[in-house]
């Protein structure tokens, strides 16, 4: 009987325990989250935010230029997004512009003058792309709401955390 007891006892205290850490609103339901949307017919990296309720697409993944490395649209949607994320709670995500990593053109989260790493990488361009006018076109700025893009030393940057505030 106190075995019955002890069980229904230590299931109760379990039960409560997730309830309530389920209950409780994290601090991840704060500011934005960046995810990929597959719901529709190409896999969109979205920005929502929390405080706002504004959602926006981010990327959509159209290409299908690094299907044969085993990166298809919805796998890229699905890293980059988590990348975003992490740069974004880690409070790296004030600019985004495009560098050179490992020999190939990449997008990376920096801030005003800084430049591209292994650390800071979001995602990789297609070979032979114009970096600048890539990014253009990925973020769409006038889309987005932002302000005018930052020449510094012939890099494009933009001003993302300044996106992410309209």
């Amino acid at each position: 009987m106190l075995r019955k007891s002890l069980s229904f006892l230590f299931g109760a205290t379990v039960l409560t325990s997730l309830s309530a850490t389920f209950a409780t609103p994290s601090q991840a339901a704060e500011g934005v989250r960046f995810y990929c949307d597959n719901s529709g017919d190409v896999p969109t990296t979205v920005a929502y935010s929390y405080d706002t309720g504004y959602k926006t697409q981010v990327i959509r993944w159209v290409s299908d230029y690094f299907d044969y490395s085993g990166y298809d649209a919805y796998t890229r949607c699905s890293q980059v997004s988590r990348r975003f994320q992490s740069a974004y709670n880690e409070d790296r995500l004030d600019y985004v512009t495009a560098g050179v990593v490992n020999g190939q053109t990449v997008v990376c989260a920096t801030y005003a003058g800084g430049s591209c790493n292994s650390r800071n990488l979001l995602f990789t361009l297609k070979p032979g792309s114009n970096a600048g006018e890539t990014l253009q076109r990925i973020f769409d700025v006038r889309d987005l709401g932002a302000s005018a893009l930052e020449e510094s030393s012939g890099r494009t940057y933009i001003n993302f955390s300044q996106v992410l505030k309209k």
